[in-house]
């Protein structure tokens, strides 16, 4: 007598609060687990979950981000069929046999006083079927009584042993150990083969027709004669007359016939589908969808797996390296501001494209997240090799993005850290690469920079350094500071540019240059920039009617949103007429997007805000935003006020830019004017306005200034 207890596998039971991600790594780590019972806090069983329709939920749109982190309980069979262990397996196929075959088609729990003990599929069945009863009548005890006995129960049993056969969805034969010639195929097993079973029932493997499908099937033969018995095997196969590769999972199973001649037990299933659907998942758990890049996981992996390569090497004695770069898109954001997030994943790709261009075939480039890249490298030489890499990365990423009906200007920088002369671990690796990066973006950007330890002490200051920004409006440790402009026509102030101080009580006075490129990228650029337009509007207020102030306004300003609308609110809340503000934009504003910074500057204008050119001649192509740009006027560099009087060059460039303003209808004004020779020297040359500390330093309050005796220079 054959027991169900005897055909019960033990695999481990789950809970109904497992999440779905547990079950799907259990199918994938052991491959021959068809089922996964579902036991409550005292082991009774209370569901069952099928392999591969289980895959096949995850590998639906989304399937794995709804289920993956979900209990099983809403998924799983609530009502599996449950069978004592003592249960005889004969009278467990007669009770199927009397209308029950569906439910058995989805497997079993085997139960022992209500306690689970294992579960069984169909082939086990079939196995216990084929070797204990189908054809020896002594071992089909477990059959009726009256099945023994009578011919029309031992046919009502065959009928059943074909009628489960004939339906199993997957491929099942039936061949003579002795000869090889196949006894039995099901519809199923033709359907997967491409033939009709009378093509296949009663000839060997060699004589079936078409010779590539016997041609595979004596391959399988070779492949499953190797493995333990019952042991499945992917294995590769083309159906006969519709070319297209499929994947099968198959079995081999001898069974010893008592009474005849010894049979093999072929079972085979159609995994293609959940192949393909596992590979797609494997894809999204390891690829960015995006780029098709490596993600951040999977170079994680590949990192840890590099450096514990190079660990091996140094104790062979053969050492090698591993470099890391991290890369980040400089101004990426203005992008997915001014063009929107379809724009900006366009840009993505194309920079995922020049990362491809520039690594050797055995580097590993990866998307980290947002606009943060990675590549990874081993072997000798590291140290040279990743600084050629940043070179050719910085220079293809400097080059512009041609985007649907736009040209954008970004750029790349990058930081090294080598293994294991900069660390000892990933994470050091990857953060002292980190810090390399934020030292080339703090040099200027579109740079690389290596690792060294002084980088640590650095970035710990400028964290320090960031949590006091972020107080330092809230405190009132900023103040707006007015340096006097002085008209030369005229010869008297008529305006004042707004500076922004900062004055922290332990750290002293903080440089602009130190802490405006942080706000800006820390997001503080907005709030420290709307604070000092309504410090300015108010001081000017103050002033005589006529004269104007200057306030510096940076390409992270132009691109927030409501800024404008901001503007008119801080000349309202003043009652400053628009004609007297002057917004001082430079060259780097301009390269952004030069369609949105035209349309806010016209906006601007249209108010009657004067729009001046910073900085003038010290970037590129100032002449065609001087063509295009509506401006006022045109602030010519202290690099050439500072060569004055002996210097022609600068001379020259004074010469020609006050003429071109001139013609253009705009005023010149000539910064950084210290001495009284420079003060004639510009003069001479054409210019409308200076401005230096011979006028007159910065301060906190300008109406002091304006009195006549105050305002006099050294020159008069």
């Amino acid at each position: 007598m054959l027991s169900l207890r005897e055909l019960a596998i033990g695999f481990d039971p789950a809970h109904p609060d497992d999440p779905g991600e547990t079950i799907y790594n259990r199918f994938r780590q052991d491959l021959d687990c068809p089922l996964i019972a579902v036991v409550d806090d005292d082991c009774r069983p209370i569901g069952l979950i099928e392999r591969n329709s289980f895959l096949t939920r995850l590998a639906g749109q989304y399937g794995r981000a709804v289920f993956g982190k979900r209990p099983i309980a809403p998924i799983m069979d609530s009502a599996p069929l449950l069978v004592d262990a003592d249960t005889d397996a004969g009278d467990f196929a007669q009770y199927a046999l009397d209308g029950h075959s569906g439910r058995l088609l989805k497997g079993f729990i085997v139960v022992e006083q209500g306690r689970y003990l294992g579960v069984g599929a169909v082939i086990d069945l079939l196995k216990a079927g084929v070797a204990e009863r189908v054809v020896t009548e002594k071992r089909l005890r477990g059959l009726a009584e009256n099945l023994r006995k009578s011919k029309l129960e031992a046919e009502r049993q065959r009928r059943f042993a074909e009628a489960v056969i004939e339906h199993i969805p997957s491929l099942v034969t039936v061949r003579s150990a002795t000869t090889g010639r196949f006894v039995l195929v099901n519809k199923a097993g033709a359907a997967i083969l491409g033939v009709d079973r009378a093509g296949i029932v009663g000839k060997s493997v060699d004589e079936i027709t078409p010779a590539v499908l016997g041609g595979q099937l004596a391959h399988a033969d070779a492949v499953l004669q190797n493995l333990p018995p019952a042991m499945r095997r992917d294995l590769p196969f083309e159906r006969a007359g519709s070319p297209g590769g499929r994947l099968l999972r198959v079995a081999q199973i001898p069974v010893a016939m008592p009474d005849g001649d010894p049979l093999v037990l072929t079972v085979a299933e159609d995994v293609t589908e959940a192949s393909r659907a596992l590979s797609r998942i494997e894809q999204l758990a390891h690829f960015d969808v995006l780029t098709r890049l490596p993600n951040r996981a999977l170079f994680q992996d590949r990192l840890e797996a590099a450096l514990r390569a190079v660990d091996r090497s140094h104790a062979e004695d053969a050492p090698i390296e591993a470099g890391l770069l991290i890369i980040d898109i400089d101004r990426f954001k203005s992008v997915n501001d001014v063009f929107g997030h379809s724009v900006g994943d366009a840009v993505l790709c194309q920079v995922a494209d020049r990362i491809r261009s520039v690594v050797r075939a055995d580097d590993l480039p990866a998307r980290l997240g947002g606009d943060e890249f990675a590549v990874l490298l081993r072997g000798r030489d590291v140290r040279a090799i990743s600084a050629a890499i940043a070179d050719r990365l910085t220079e293809v990423l400097s080059q512009p993005f041609d985007l649907a009906s736009q040209t954008v200007h970004l750029g790349g920088s990058a930081g090294i850290a080598i293994y294991p002369q900069d660390a000892r671990r990933a994470e050091d690796l990857i953060q002292h690469a980190d810090m390399a990066l934020y030292r080339a973006k703090a040099e200027g950007k579109g740079v690389w920079r290596r690792f060294n330890p002084g980088m640590q002490a650095i970035l710990r200051q400028r964290g320090e350094l960031e949590s006091a920004l972020r107080l330092a409006l809230e405190n009132g440790e900023l103040a707006a500071h007015f340096q006097p402009i002085r008209n030369l026509l005229l010869d008297r102030v008529t305006g004042f540019e707004a500076l922004i101080r900062w004055n922290h009580p332990k750290l002293g006075p903080i440089a602009p240059a130190r802490f405006i490129p942080l706000a800006e990228e820390i997001g503080l650029i907005g709030p420290l920039g709307e604070w000092m337009i309504h410090e300015a509007c108010m001081m000017a207020s103050r002033l005589p009617d006529g004269m104007t102030m200057a306030v510096n306004i940076s390409a992270v300003q132009f691109r927030l949103k409501g800024f404008v609308p901001r503007v008119v609110q801080a000349l309202a809340a003043a009652g400053l007429a628009p004609e007297r503000l002057e917004f001082e934009v430079t060259e780097s504003v301009l390269m952004q997007d030069e369609a949105q910074v035209l349309k806010s500057i016209r906006s601007l204008r249209d108010l009657g805000v004067r729009i001046a050119l910073d900085d003038f001649g010290t970037g590129y192509a100032s002449l065609a935003y001087l063509q295009r740009f509506p401006f006022d006027k045109i602030k010519i560099d202290k690099s050439f006020t500072q060569g004055l009087p002996g210097d022609q060059a600068c001379c020259a460039i004074i010469t020609a830019v006050t003429a071109l303003a001139s013609q253009l209808g705009m005023v010149t004004t000539a910064e950084g004017v210290e001495t009284a020779e420079q003060l004639q020297a510009v003069t001479a040359l054409g210019c409308s306005e200076v401005q230096g500390f011979l006028i007159g330093h910065p301060v906190p309050d300008p109406v002091a200034l304006l009195r006549p005796q105050a305002m006099k220079t050294s020159a008069a």
